[in-house]
């Protein structure tokens, strides 16, 4: 086969391109002993699929590579002419459109572009020359006589055959020059999403996340987990396991599953709270929850898997809704109460019927299968259950287990020597389960019912009573609460009101006190500022004693401001050359007088 520019292709048969086994363990396995022979490289879609060497040329270009491959080795020998004078004339064509030819079955192809064109006049009767038609250049599929064109269209496949064998065209133009090449048009294109495209023995696989996909290749099994890349198998004995009437979106099983089986692999999930049962050659083989959180895959015949246990707390009542079907099995005449409880006789000869609570959690879940199987566990709680409880009641009397079933489990009593009935069990029960790898969280009375009925009326009396006086205990109890609450509302209040006050006047207190320092801070400021000032003024008139007369100039005047003088004629004259002298002298003889008078 010749595509494109002549080259030829590989080959790919099946049995040089056939996987024995895949790389498919992308998670954690456990094999068998024997282990399978390892095939060829995976294949990928490029070793496969035939690619277009000219799909992002332009249309033009694309257009004259086709004509180029279409008619090699044709030459001068065409059977078309563009001068309808050498030849029989023919109608014109659209340029979007080729015209097929041939001469002897040779054929070609010839691109009139619009114009005239016409075939080819021959006087040789040995050669023939016909005119096959236009085919428009975009066509996905035209040819004759051992020639072909391809044109794929984007997204997609072409599946074709050549020597009986198939063959993968990749979207784009292609030119095939092969007489055995087969296409089907109206079934030869497939879309490349597709999630299984089977094309004879020619498989490809997209598993979608969240899928894993069951196939057999011969006798050989796999699961296939999702991933980006498409899985591809060119082999005849490929078959793809898919649900019974499952269209193309369920082909696939859901990868969350916990438990896949094909052929002999097992694909296990142990969720978070239980663990995996399985027998490999009959030997019990507990598989816990992976940490890595992949999946666990066993590919072994011999190893099979039986179930999952749960290893959380779990919590039964007793009797089991499979004890009361046997009950009623056993006696169809029955009573209620006969099949909905257990019914022990206590020590004074008293029949009494319970309903047990038991919760428990199993810590070593292959020690528990061992010695009780998968399905005997919870049989074997119930009766040692009931075995051990019967036994307490039976030492007991009525009077004495209506007074421990009053008391919860654990619940402190006056007497801490003294133990519930419940406790007593409990204790003997949880060492009994822990030697079976179960361990006991807890054990209680949950119904408890006097089948004697004159007993049981009495007993209703005495809880009628009792009834009535814990309610008028409650009752009171209830006022006694509130009025400490109302009393204990109002002292709250008061001491709120009294802090408030003293809150009130010590702040008073405190303004006064700070108003006050104030005051006193101001008056120091302002006798250092006026002693300050005196001793400027001292330094100032020492400096300059002229600044001093002046002052002192100031002050008489101030004292003389609002006196009245009196100048006698005498003195007039040197009052007048020098006032400030004369003042001088009246103030010192002033003073003379004083100090005489003095």
């Amino acid at each position: 086969m010749i595509e494109g520019n002549g080259s030829k292709t590989p080959k790919r048969n099946s049995d040089e391109i056939s996987v024995k086994s895949l790389s498919i363990h992308e998670a954690n396995t456990l094999s068998s002993e024997h282990e399978h022979e390892s095939g060829n490289e995976e294949l990928t879609l490029s070793q496969i699929v035939i690619r277009s060497d000219f799909a992002n040329e332009s249309s033009e270009r694309q257009s004259k590579i086709i004509l180029e491959r279409f008619n090699q080795g044709i030459g001068k020998n065409s059977a078309f002419t563009d001068s309808p004078a050498l030849g029989r004339g023919l109608s014109r064509v659209d340029v979007s459109y080729f015209v097929m030819g041939h001469r002897n079955q040779v054929a070609e192809l010839y691109d009139p572009r619009g114009q005239r064109f016409s075939t080819v006049l021959t006087p040789d009767p040995t050669v023939t020359i016909k005119y096959v038609g236009p085919v428009s250049k975009t066509a996905h599929y035209f040819g004759a006589y051992g020639k072909h064109v391809l044109n794929v269209p984007a997204g997609h496949y072409a599946k074709a055959f050549s020597k009986n064998r198939p063959v993968l065209y990749g979207e784009g133009p292609h030119v095939i020059i092969d007489p055995t090449f087969q296409f089907d048009e109206n079934n030869g294109f497939v879309n490349q999403q597709e999630p299984f495209i089977e094309h004879s023995t020619i498989n490809i696989l997209r598993i979608p996340a969240g899928k894993i996909a069951k196939v057999w290749i011969g006798t050989q099994p796999h699961i296939l987990e999702s991933r980006r890349d498409p899985y591809v198998f060119v082999d005849a004995q490929f078959k793809l396991v898919s649900p019974d009437g499952a269209k193309k979106a369920q082909l696939f099983e859901s990868s969350s599953c916990t438990f896949v089986e094909h052929g002999s692999i097992k694909r296990i999930i142990p969720h978070t709270g239980e663990v995996a049962i399985t027998y490999n050659n009959g030997i019990l083989t507990i598989i816990p929850t992976p940490k890595d959180g992949k999946p666990v895959i066993i590919d072994s015949p011999t190893h099979n898997f039986e179930g999952f246990i749960s290893t959380s707390l779990q919590t039964c009542l007793f009797p089991s809704k499979e004890t009361k079907q046997q009950a009623l099995a056993d006696n169809k005449s029955a009573l209620a109460d006969e099949i909905n409880l257990k019914i022990f006789q206590t020590r004074d000869s008293l029949r009494v019927g319970v309903v047990l609570v038991v919760a428990f959690k199993i810590v070593d879940p292959e020690l528990a299968i061992t010695k009780l199987g998968k399905e005997g566990i919870i049989n074997h709680i119930e009766n040692v259950s009931f075995a051990d409880m019967g036994k307490a009641i039976q030492l007991s009397t009525l009077q004495e287990i209506m007074y421990f079933n009053s008391i919860k489990p654990g619940q402190a009593t006056n007497d801490d020597s003294v133990q519930t009935i419940q406790d007593r069990v409990k204790s003997h029960l949880a060492r009994d389960l822990f030697d079976y790898g179960i361990e006991l969280s807890r054990l209680q009375i949950e119904t408890m019912k006097v089948l004697d009925t004159e007993i049981a009326k009495k007993l209703a009396g005495q809880s009628v009573t009792s009834a009535e006086f814990t309610t008028k205990q409650a009752t009171l109890v209830k006022e006694y609460d509130i009025k400490t609450t109302e009393a204990r509302l109002k002292a709250e209040t008061d001491n709120i009101a009294l802090e408030q006050r003293n809150k009130a006047v010590i702040s008073e207190s405190q303004a006064k006190l700070s108003s006050a320092q104030r005051e006193a801070e101001a008056l120091l400021i302002t006798a250092e500022a006026q002693k300050k000032a005196s001793e400027l003024q001292g330094e100032l008139y020492t400096k300059y004693p002229i600044l001093a007369e002046i002052e002192l100039a100031r002050i008489k005047a101030d004292a003389l401001k609002n006196a009245t003088l009196y100048i006698t004629p005498q003195d007039a004259g040197a009052f007048m050359n020098s006032p400030l002298v004369y003042f001088d002298k009246m103030i010192n003889a002033n003073n003379v007088i004083q100090q005489k008078k003095n």
